[in-house]
């Protein structure tokens, strides 16, 4: 019980065995501003890579970490202590560990975020290929389906949770229309991926007192999840007018990876007085990143609609989350998006669709370069509540202390 006149701290336990750091450090930088101490459970290359504290420097954050050699099943069998100890359990990303995590025991109220509602939720329906014509679908149903029972075990694991989340509202609704889950364990994305930055990283250069538009693509610089040919052909289209500002492109994702292949080379061929690419191969410090970032007048966010996550097919926008709408929100830049996918609102203020073809993203572009439209819909950050770290962590701290009392309560009454 907590002392008289002080608030309830929440013990959340989070596990996460694959590579959402990114979403780790959000989850870190929003729950501490509320009553949370917080106890990551996961791989090193995950605690790497998410730029979160290093052990000990914060007392309201834990680190525990797999050992080198450890199998994930003793690990976990090793966290008992940690799960026990739980106000709440948070699963983060557990997919392709069913067995392992299954064996978890617990009594805390647990939830489970689902960032591939396809493949968790409705797999037979949502193959990539056709199952007869795929050797590789085949095998899988062999060897994860039947012989490794992955559809049994995750079912098996769902029944143990209490509550599902999902990143957005829109995924939480389609889900619902389809009847994927029981209505009564899905809650509301009260805890988003993302959060809206600072104000004064929200900063846009003055466009009167230069001729050139900065417009910049974020997240890896790859064709596998979004069109970046698109985007090619929409900017040589536009620069075939004379009369349209100048544009620096700028990727904020690693360039230096062997899936680039003609990514680059096809940007680089537009070069021109009226036309710079700006690209980097290798690690950029954050202060510089900030720098190009704090520069950009607006994103494009030239999304592949139709994905998959593993040999299941996957919807940007339905049955998955880009994490261009995180982007949007932390750096605070309008984004022109292509208008087959959904941004819920009141996200949607700070957007513009267009029609996914060259000729209508070149005449968003064109539009929002001459008349500064950009500039207007930015101001509509400043009516965002929703996302701002510290409602966020207030609403997800009533939420978890609700449940955990409900928990409570249930056992005393049975």
């Amino acid at each position: 019980m907590p002392e008289q006149g002080k608030p309830e701290t929440i013990h959340l336990v989070v596990l996460e065995l694959h590579h959402h750091g990114e979403l780790l450090k959000n989850l870190y930088d929003t729950l501490k501003l509320n009553n949370f101490k917080l106890t990551l459970v996961t791989i090193p290359k995950v605690y790497k890579d998410s730029g979160l504290p290093s052990a000990g420097s914060d007392p309201r954050l834990d680190i525990q970490l797999k050992k080198p050699e450890e199998y994930i099943a003793d690990f976990l069998q090793r966290m008992a202590p940690v799960f026990a100890s739980a106000d709440i359990i948070y699963f983060n990303t557990v997919a392709g560990y069913w067995k392992e995590v299954n064996r978890i025991r617990f009594t805390a109220p647990a939830i489970i975020r689902i960032h591939n509602a396809h493949c968790d939720l409705s797999p037979l329906r949502h193959f990539r290929n056709p199952v007869l014509n795929s050797p590789a679908i085949l095998s899988h149903l062999l060897r994860k389906v039947l012989i490794g029972r992955e559809w049994n075990l995750r079912k098996s694991l769902f029944e143990k949770i209490d509550y599902v989340m999902f990143p957005n509202e829109t995924i939480t609704h389609y889900v619902k229309d389809h009847n994927w889950v029981d209505p009564q364990k899905i809650l509301d994305p009260v805890l988003p991926f993302g959060y809206l930055g600072e104000k004064e990283l929200r900063k846009i250069p003055d466009i009167n007192q230069r001729d050139t538009i900065n417009i910049a693509i974020t997240g890896k610089v790859t064709n596998c999840k979004k069109d970046f040919t698109l985007v090619y052909r929409a900017l040589r289209k536009y620069l075939q007018d004379p009369n349209s500002p100048r544009v620096k492109l700028t990727l904020l994702g690693n360039a230096g990876h062997k899936q680039v292949g003609n990514i680059i080379r096809n940007f680089e061929s537009l070069t021109s007085d009226r036309f710079h690419l700006d690209y980097s191969t290798d690690y950029v410090p954050a202060e510089e990143f900030e720098k190009k970032v704090a520069s950009v007048d607006f994103f494009v966010a030239p999304i592949k609609i139709d994905t998959h996550f593993k040999k299941y097919r996957e919807v940007y926008g339905k049955s998955k989350m880009s994490g261009v709408e995180n982007d949007i929100l932390r750096y605070r830049k309008p984004s022109l998006i292509p208008s087959n996918y959904i941004i819920e609102s009141p996200l949607d203020k700070a957007i513009e669709y267009f029609p996914p073809d060259p000729e209508s993203l070149a005449n968003s572009i064109k539009s929002w370069a001459i008349n500064q439209t950009y500039r207007e819909i930015a101001l509509a950050f400043n009516q965002m509540k929703k996302y701002n770290r510290n409602d966020i962590a207030d609403n997800f701290y009533d939420l978890c202390k609700k449940m955990k009392h409900q928990k409570q309560a249930n056992k005393e009454s049975s």
